[in-house]
């Protein structure tokens, strides 16, 4: 995830609107373009590659900043989207950019991040007074709500932390390799898709019934050297690592606070160690992406 601070308050002289689409906009596109190359920092050996979803790319702007945006949202997403679709042909790439609103005042003016694997763009909920009345009145709906953790601060990374190096291969019962993601973060969560944005995860499995709306938490963490991923149970079903069954800890809706949750729902999951969610699966692992991915697999997607 990216964030800025750049921008506080607009000038008493122009209009926040103003300030946003003049100044702000030119940046958050640099962001999102930072956002690409960092995930496609290592090239997919071809046979992950046809494997990976869509990515959303997330724009989560500061309560006033999303309310000032609302009424020229679609154009700016169009505009956000072709930008990113040009940056990420040069990696064989389509993206897709959305504005979100964080509920957090004091939150950074804008933050970018990465979402793989939901199914459609979800609309403001209908059924909310404040958007029946915007409509009424022939208002701007507001924009969709951020998932909890989008405004969550993180710095470069933990120490060995290197952004496009790992991803996250969910196979099925069988043992076939049916999803992969992109880890762009030190800090992901992972579930499967929902509708609520209160428990909606940077990572959604497709078809996992088992699977609880927000499942697991992902943490780089390196252990006597070696790297690892603390893994964190936060949902019903337990997951089960060789020797270690994790339960769940049942964390409800809202921001979520790993380093409150009990040691018995976390683990340690090194690279190549299945990672199994309840009793039916699906089964979960952490793969290192070879630096040299185009020369070592002839079926790569080669990017010129």
């Amino acid at each position: 995830m990216t964030d800025t601070t750049a921008f506080d308050r607009a000038d008493d002289s122009y209009s926040l609107l103003d300030v946003l689409l003049r100044e702000a906009l030119p940046e958050i596109k640099l962001a999102l373009g930072d956002l690409i190359d960092r995930e496609n920092a290592r090239a997919l050996p071809g046979r992950y590659a046809r494997l990976l979803p869509e990515t959303v790319l997330v724009v989560t702007l500061r309560p006033d900043a999303a309310e000032a945006l609302a009424p020229v949202a679609t154009a700016v997403e169009s505009e956000l989207t072709d930008s990113c679709t040009r940056h990420g042909s040069l990696y064989d790439r389509a993206y897709r950019v959305r504005l979100r609103r964080s509920e957090d005042a004091g939150a950074p003016l804008y933050r970018v991040s990465a979402h793989a694997g939901h199914a459609g763009v979800e609309e403001p909920h209908a059924d909310l007074p404040a958007v029946q009345a915007d409509r009424e009145r022939g208002a701007a709906p507001p924009l969709p709500m951020s998932d909890p953790d989008a405004t969550r601060i993180v710095d470069a990374g933990p120490p060995g932390w290197q952004p496009g190096r790992w991803l996250l291969v969910v196979e099925d019962e069988a043992g076939e390799e049916r999803e992969v993601f992109r880890l762009t973060d030190p800090f992901v969560t992972v579930g499967r898709q929902s509708s609520d944005p209160r428990m909606r995860t940077a990572i959604a499995i497709s078809d996992a019934p088992h699977v609880s709306r927000r499942q697991l938490a992902l943490l780089w963490e390196e252990r006597d050297g070696a790297p690892g991923f603390r893994v964190y149970n936060v949902g019903l079903n337990p997951v089960h690592l060789p020797g270690q069954e994790i339960p769940g800890a049942h964390v409800g809706r809202g921001p979520l606070d790993v380093g409150s949750l009990p040691e018995e729902s976390a683990g340690w999951l090194p690279p190549g160690v299945p990672l199994r969610i309840g009793d039916r699966g699906p089964v979960l692992r952490v793969e290192e992406v070879p630096e040299e991915a185009v020369a070592a697999d002839p079926d790569a997607t080669v990017f010129e």
